[in-house]
Formats: structure tokens, sequence, C-alpha cells
């Protein structure tokens, strides 16, 4: 219970983080953006140091800081072509110092990246609807913590219907449902600013993508011999295992939202 606590706060408060620098002003949040992006880097690039793998440092830092400062300050037209050449310099000069053209080494320079692409969607949310109409993101954050935190108590129940058990084998099929279940009825409280299929709509892409997110990093640690992204929570995992769930769902909410403002 004590480990299940410090996960969810420790992942609150990164997120209350992000939340304060945007009210406080861009440079703020650009400023915060650039210290996560370090870090989560810094952490993600000790993960495969396990299998010898050394990701080329400061290339993927320099490319997300200008990245991030391309979201924050509306400059979204250099995003693509900004990602692209990061990953094939990055991908290069990682390929180069490894000595070893795998596909594990190529695999874990473009995820690096697609990392710091979605992490920016967080922030993007923000940017999507008025200041007045928050409580549209406020409810994205509680749709994937409360179907995340609902999973975690459902699923031990049925530990006989494992969802995917070589990549995660607590997550189970009724864990994943009520994960669902519950991201539905959240969104449901976006009525009447949208109508109720939409929010069962927007409640179901939520719940799809955060479960993918954390597959996803499941998988990844799983490859690697890995428990956790790192200790900086000491024994309750790292930054990466707190925020895995909002990286991958974050874009696809970010598209939802706009989708269904265009059809309102």
């Amino acid at each position: 219970m004590k480990s299940k606590i410090i996960r969810y706060l420790s992942g609150f408060l990164i997120l209350v983080l992000i939340l304060a620098a945007i009210i406080v002003s861009k440079t703020a949040l650009f400023i915060i953006s650039v210290l996560f992006i370090i870090f989560t880097l810094k952490e993600y690039r000790e993960m495969f140091k396990s299998k010898d793998i050394e990701i080329f440092k400061f290339i993927p830092e320099l490319i997300g800081a200008l990245l991030s400062y391309l979201f924050i300050f509306d400059y979204q037209s250099w995003v693509t072509p900004v990602l692209v050449f990061g990953i094939f310099l990055t991908c290069f000069c990682t390929i180069i110092k490894n000595k070893k053209p795998y596909i594990l080494v190529s695999f874990s320079t473009i995820m690096s990246f697609v990392y710091i692409f979605c992490t920016l969607y967080i922030i993007k949310l923000f940017y999507v609807v008025p200041f007045s109409n928050i409580k549209l993101v406020m409810i994205y954050f509680a749709a994937v913590l409360l179907g995340d935190f609902t999973a975690s108590k459902i699923g031990p129940y049925f530990k006989n219907k494992h969802l995917s058990p070589e990549i995660s084998p607590n997550k189970t099929i009724m864990g994943s449902v009520s994960n669902l279940a519950v991201s539905c009825i959240v969104c449901c409280f976006l009525y009447p600013m949208f109508k109720i299929w939409q929010c069962l709509l927007f409640g179901a892409v939520i719940s799809i993508f955060s479960q993918i997110g954390d597959l996803t990093v499941s998988f990844i640690k799983r490859d690697l011999g890995l428990k956790h992204s790192s200790n900086l929570f000491f024994d309750y995992g790292g930054i990466l295992d707190r925020v895995d769930a909002f990286i991958f769902s974050a874009p696809f909410a970010y598209y939802c939202i706009i989708l269904l403002m265009l059809i309102k």
C-alpha cells in the first residue's frame, strides 16, 4: 500500500510542478521542460547501459530543449524537421560510438526522441483550450491516474486472466477493462461541454493509449532486465515509471480534443 501511495503522490507532484510553471509564465514552463528532459534522458540513458549501449549525449538534450522552445513559443512549423534531424544525427553518432549497427542501438536512440516528443504534448494540452477551460485538462489527468489506480486494485483479483504476462505479469484483462470503464466515467464529467458519446470517446482514447504507454515502458524494462527505470524515488522507481501512462496518451488526447472541438 505504501509503495502505491508514493507512486501516485510522486506522479501527482510532477504534474503539479508543470501546472505551476504554466500558471507563472511561458519562460518558467520552458525552464521546467528543459530540466525535465535532461533528467528523463539521463535516466533513460542509464537504463541501456545494462546492455552496453551508450546513447550519444548532449544532442538529444539540445534537440529536446529546442523542441520545447518551439512548442511553447509557437514555432511549430519547425518541429518536424528539427525532430527528424535530431533522430538521424543522434542515431548515427550512437552507432559510431558503439561500433555496432544493431537494431537495438537504433531503437534505443529513436525511442529517446519519442519520449521527448510525446512528453511535450503534456505541455501542449494546456494550450489547446482557453485557461478558463482548464477543467478539460484536469479531467485528462484524473482519468489517467484513477484508471491506473482502479486497474491496480481490481487486477490482482483476476490473476488467471493476464493481459500480457511476458511484459507485465501484474496486469490483467479485467484490470484493463476497469481502467477503460473508470476513464470513461471520469470523462463524463465534461458534459455538457461535450456530448456523452464524445466524453466516452475521449475516455476510451485516454485509457487505451495510457495502457499502451505503460506496457511499452514495461517491455523496455523487461528486455533490459530492469524492475524500475531508476532509483530516483528509492524503491519506488524513477521519473519514467511515474509518467509512462502520460507520455503516450498525451498526443492522442490532444488530437482527440481538437477533433471533438471541431465536431462539437
